[in-house]
C-alpha cells in the first residue's frame, strides 16, 4: 500500500478543506449543486461528531488521495448544516436567486430523506466515499471501504448502506465486490440512485 490511511478525528483544518474542495470538484451529488461553502460545512459538523467514522487516504508526502465518510444519523448532520440559521437562510437565499433549481432539489431530498431513509439502529450509512481522479484504480477506494466497514463493525453495527447514482458504474463494480446488494432503486430530484446494503 502506497498511502497511509488517518482517520477522520486526526484531520486539521487544511484536511478538511482539502476534501471539501475535491468533493465539491469531483462528485457528483447535491451537497456539491449546494456550494463549497456547504460542502466543507458538512465535513466540519461531521469531524465533530462522536458517532461519525471516517477515513482519508493520503500519499507518502501527505496529497490527499481519498476519503469516506459515513454515519449512523445521516440526518442529524444535514440538521447541523443549517446552524446558525442566519448562515444558512443567507445562503439558501443566494440560491434561490443563482441557483432556483438546485434549492427544488434540496426541500426535495430533506423530504424524501424524511420519509423513506430511515435507518435501523444496527444500520450505518456510508455517505460518502471519493477518490481523486489520478488515484483510481490503484486500490484506494478498496482500501477505504475496506477500513471503513471494518470500523463499522468494530463499533458494532450490523449493516452499511449506501445510495449511489445508477450511471456511476465503476463505484457499483466496487460495492458489488466488496458484497453490497442493490435494495432498490429510487429517484431523488435530478438523480436516480440505487440503494445498497451490506451485512457486516
Amino acid at each position: 500500500m502506497d498511502h497511509k490511511i488517518i482517520p477522520f478525528s486526526e484531520l486539521d483544518e487544511n484536511d478538511l478543506e482539502q476534501i471539501a474542495v475535491s468533493h465539491h470538484a469531483i462528485m457528483k451529488t447535491l451537497l456539491s449543486d449546494l456550494g463549497l461553502p456547504m460542502v466543507l460545512k458538512y465535513y466540519q459538523v461531521a469531524q465533530r461528531q462522536p458517532s461519525v467514522i471516517g477515513f482519508c487516504a493520503f500519499s507518502p508526502s501527505g496529497e490527499l488521495l481519498g476519503w469516506a465518510v459515513g454515519s449512523p444519523r445521516p440526518d442529524a448532520i444535514n440538521r447541523k448544516l443549517r446552524l446558525p440559521l442566519s448562515w444558512f437562510l443567507t445562503h439558501m437565499a443566494r440560491l434561490a436567486f443563482t441557483h432556483p433549481i438546485v434549492l427544488l432539489q434540496f426541500v426535495s431530498s430533506v423530504l424524501f430523506a424524511s420519509i423513506n431513509l430511515v435507518l435501523d439502529e444496527d444500520a450505518l450509512e456510508l455517505t460518502y466515499i471519493g477518490v481523486l481522479p489520478a488515484q483510481r484504480g490503484r486500490g484506494v477506494g478498496r482500501d477505504l471501504l475496506n477500513v471503513f466497514i471494518e470500523a463499522s463493525r468494530k463499533a458494532g453495527y450490523h449493516f452499511v448502506e449506501l445510495s449511489v447514482e445508477v450511471d456511476n458504474e465503476s463505484a457499483i463494480a466496487l460495492y458489488k465486490k466488496m458484497g453490497f446488494q442493490i435494495a432498490q432503486t429510487f429517484s431523488e430530484g435530478r438523480y436516480q440512485r440505487h440503494r445498497m446494503e451490506l451485512k457486516i
